[in-house]
């Protein structure tokens, strides 16, 4: 028996040992792909950088809202706007777990975007940059039983990708952001047509839900803020009135993320859809649709402000 274990032994040892080589040489070497769904180079510059004192988390909601440039030139501090498209609350735990692993500071807040959908899963996902995610940080790998098969496919992608070897002037070919997705400014204007049969595609019964899981995840990551004594703030976005109003269950998932802020001193939540303490009917003359920001600077400059008071 001794003489068999010994066997497999020698045969195992190089061979994880050959694995954990190559996973180290493509974290080191990894790169965030262009890609219309998020900015990619605020995930390279941050993980780059590892000292963001900002950082900001969520889906395409807090990609329409934010503008990074505005962030910095008001607050003189450095900024990463680390959302993806339709992303589940998973994507944005896992991408500030990964960040604090690999950084030299740890930042002072994290902003959070929130909303009616934080915790459906039809409406938001684990998407592929998960993948890049556990490549980036194999500490991960810990959590990888938590998620769908869909992740080993998005972490063998990024694996490939990490091993190749891309040329600066290839690269620069793609570069596209979620940046392309904004409309010309009209902030005196509603330009856009609510209609809720759109809605109802997602939501045929105009219930977003709770997810068991999806809130697990998103507890999770206040654990981590609170842990790493981390300033969290949620922001729900504007939205279109008659949007909000079709919401059926939108006062129990607002109810969340107001005990969470009402019992914990470094946890706030700012919302400006319609029902919150800080809506204004003027942003949906600021929005691209029902539910994102098209004036993403004048909006940036109005959570600053509440922010600061």
């Amino acid at each position: 028996m001794k003489k068999y274990l010994l066997k497999i032994s020698i045969f195992l040892i190089p061979l994880i040992l050959g694995f954990l080589l190559l996973i180290s040489y493509a974290s080191r070497n990894h790169h965030f792909h262009a890609s219309t769904w998020y900015y990619y180079k605020d995930f390279e510059y941050a993980f780059h950088e590892k000292d963001i004192d900002i950082l900001a988390l969520g889906n395409s909601k807090l990609l329409s809202a934010l503008d990074k440039t505005v962030m910095e030139d008001t607050l003189k501090k450095s900024v990463a706007l680390l959302g993806y498209s339709s992303a589940n609350i998973s994507i944005s735990k896992l991408t500030l777990e990964a960040y604090l692993q690999n950084s030299s500071k740890k930042p002072s807040l994290v902003l959070l975007e929130v909303s009616w959908f934080t915790f459906n899963n039809e409406r938001t996902h684990l998407h592929n940059i998960a993948g890049d995610l556990f490549i980036k940080d194999p500490s991960l790998f810990v959590h990888i039983l938590k998620y769908d098969d869909d992740l080993l496919v998005d972490i063998k992608k990024s694996f490939k990708m990490s091993l190749q070897q891309f040329s600066e002037t290839e690269s620069s070919k793609n570069d596209i952001s979620y940046a392309i997705k904004f409309k010309a400014k009209s902030p005196l204007t509603v330009d856009y047509t609510f209609n809720i049969s759109d809605m109802e595609v997602v939501f045929p019964d105009h219930i977003a839900g709770v997810d068991p899981f999806l809130f697990e995840e998103f507890n999770a990551l206040v654990e981590i803020c609170k842990s790493n004594h981390i300033n969290l703030i949620l922001f729900t976005a504007p939205e279109d009135e008659t949007f909000s109003k079709s919401q059926k269950d939108i006062k129990d998932i607002k109810s969340i993320f107001h005990n969470l802020s009402d019992k914990n001193q470094n946890i706030s939540y700012l919302d400006y859809s319609f029902g919150g303490d800080l809506w204004d009917k003027k942003y949906e003359m600021w929005l691209k649709d029902s539910h994102h920001i098209n004036e993403n600077e004048l909006f940036t400059l109005e959570l600053l402000k509440d922010i600061e008071q």
